[in-house]
């Protein structure tokens, strides 16, 4: 079979089609259609999809793959550019769940020599489909995970491999400031919750550098406060937005505390103060056994590969590596020859298509079908 030409057939369509975390309707329908076709057994979970291929192994490898996209109007001017405005893939899931797909019909002729779990999973981009997937049972009785994302970081056609902190846990921060609201001529009378507000920040701004080791990596960041609406009104309310991102669980529960005792500030103040954190995923760590097996398999094929940087960034694989060990992986996409410059999350964001047989033959070498 033509490894290059199915991985972007596959990939191109996924790409025209996006649709957004958990409510991939379409995605799944195609992803289920080719199972189907292929004659590969499969439980569903929503929007997401599990495989199941059996020869008999005592040695069971999950392969993961996202397939949503996110909320961006594509800006590209590609013949597969997105037919769906305010939906993009621009972030490389269509790549990812092409690359699976090819892989899957590869299997089915050259079959591996280990058990094998193609997980296809909804809304990565803050929906915790990870979670969604974990308890629909995508890992159970799995014995490795492993997963790729093609990154923009990376000179296209070398991956990018790394044991240990890869991605940083992150959580949304949402504090409320409530004061008493009242006429701006009289603020001895009021108890103003822009004042108490500003307080705060500057104190979270300190955090970083006055509450954690020196020597760990971490990011406490304020990206938005509101607060009234009128020059002559004090207001009742402030909110204050965040993100907390940590590639330790200890440093994040420690920051997160922190946080919360800013309660005791604002009451000092004269307010209260409501501290929610949504934690949205834990720090990918990959295992170092996933790691080294990994990079076995990348030499065995022959495939060139740097140490990966670790990034602030955050992907809710790490779920999947609170439950069994694995690894994650970056395949690189960059070629400035072919102007694929832009950034995640950009809506000029595109895929160098010519490494996706890459990310495949990958896959297919953890499992032992090549």
């Amino acid at each position: 079979m033509e490894i290059s030409k199915i991985v972007v057939d596959h990939r191109r369509y996924l790409h025209m089609h996006p649709e957004l975390g958990f409510e991939e309707y379409e995605t799944a329908k195609y992803i289920r259609n080719h199972l189907d076709r292929l004659g590969i057994p499969y439980k569903t979970a929503g929007t997401g999809t599990i495989g199941y291929m059996d020869v008999g192994s005592n040695e069971t490898i999950a392969l993961r793959a996202d397939i949503d996209a996110l909320p961006i109007n594509e800006m590209n001017d590609k013949p597969y550019a997105s037919k769906n405005p305010g939906k993009m893939h621009a972030c490389g899931h269509d790549a990812h769940t092409a690359m699976l797909l090819t892989a899957a019909e590869y299997m089915v002729v050259h079959k591996p020599s280990k058990n094998v779990r193609f997980i296809f999973q909804p809304s990565e981009e803050g929906g915790c489909g990870a979670c969604e997937m974990v308890k629909a049972g995508a890992v159970d009785g799995v014995d490795s995970v492993f997963g790729i994302h093609v990154w923009i970081g990376t000179e296209s056609g070398r991956f990018a491999v790394k044991s240990g902190p890869l991605m940083a846990g992150v959580d949304e921060m949402t504090l409320r400031v409530k004061g008493s609201g009242g006429h701006a001529a009289s603020p001895n009378q009021t108890v103003n919750p822009i004042s108490i507000g500003s307080t705060i920040i500057n104190e979270l701004m300190k955090m970083r550098s006055l509450r954690v080791d020196p020597l760990d990596s971490a990011v406490l960041n304020v990206t938005a406060f509101n607060s009234g609406n009128a020059f002559n009104v004090v207001p009742v309310d402030a909110k204050i937005l965040g993100t907390i991102r940590t590639f330790s669980d200890k440093v994040r529960d420690e920051i997160i505390s922190n946080v919360e005792k800013m309660r005791e500030l604002s009451k000092s103040l004269g307010g209260d103060l409501e501290v929610k954190i949504n934690r949205i995923a834990p720090p990918l760590v990959n295992f170092k056994e996933s790691t080294e097996y990994a990079i076995k398999t990348l030499e065995r094929l022959g495939f060139q590969y740097d140490e990966a940087t670790p990034t602030m960034g955050s992907e809710d694989f790490a779920y999947y590596l609170k439950e069994v060990k694995g690894s994650f992986v970056f395949l690189g996409i960059r070629s400035p020859s072919k102007n694929i410059i832009a950034p995640h999350h950009s809506p000029y964001f595109d895929v160098d298509e010519d490494v996706l047989e890459m990310g495949v033959k990958f896959f297919l070498g953890l499992v032992g079908s090549i």
